[in-house]
């Protein structure tokens, strides 16, 4: 600064009416009427509120995931038990086509085995072969385990052939029993006759 400028301004500080400050005047003090009351409880409330309610929406959010993941386990198992009861009734309609179950059958409601068989030509009409009627007489169908009615929700159980019957050499009564037209065989009595 220059000399004019501090010399104006030791005059401008020492005017009459205006006194030097002191260090005790000079200090910074708080006027109480000048500070602003800001409402810090409302906006900490509100912002506790935001918070609150942030973290029970999380909570609805995963309590509804949770809920979800529960039913999908569910209905992946009562997929699994309907493929199975699936597969077990598969194989019982399988078991039901079987030949010997299809001939068991027919031989329970009174159907015989036909003999001959007789063909037609159905360019022309034509009759192959000589038909007979089927006579009902005794015969020796094979066997075969019957299915259970109804199929069980459980594993299923796995089929065993039966053992085989001891071979023995057959005698003459066993010869006459096996041939029912020899002359010793013993008469059969057949359904309806």
């Amino acid at each position: 600064m220059s000399q004019a400028a501090l010399r104006h301004w030791a005059a401008a500080t020492t005017a009459p009416g205006l006194a030097r400050p002191t260090t005790a005047a000079a200090r910074l003090r708080v006027v109480p009427a000048a500070i602003e009351r800001t409402e810090t409880g409302k906006f900490a409330a509100m912002c506790m509120a935001l918070l609150t309610l942030g973290l029970l929406t999380l909570l609805m959010l995963n309590a509804q995931l949770a809920q979800g993941s529960f039913t999908l386990h569910d209905l992946q198992t009562t997929s699994g038990t309907l493929s199975d009861q699936e597969h077990e009734l598969t194989r019982a309609l399988d078991a039901e086509r079987n030949p010997g179950a299809l001939a068991r059958r027919a031989l329970g409601m009174g159907m015989v085995p036909a003999t001959s068989m007789a063909f037609i030509r159905l360019d022309d009409g034509t009759i192959l072969g000589v038909a007979e009627p089927a006579v009902a007489k005794t015969l020796n169908v094979v066997s075969i385990p019957k299915p259970p009615s109804t199929p069980s929700v459980a594993a299923p159980t796995p089929v065993v052939p039966s053992a085989p019957a001891a071979t023995a050499t057959p005698g003459p009564a066993d010869a006459a029993a096996a041939d029912p037209e020899s002359p010793g065989a013993a008469p059969t009595t057949t359904p309806g006759g």
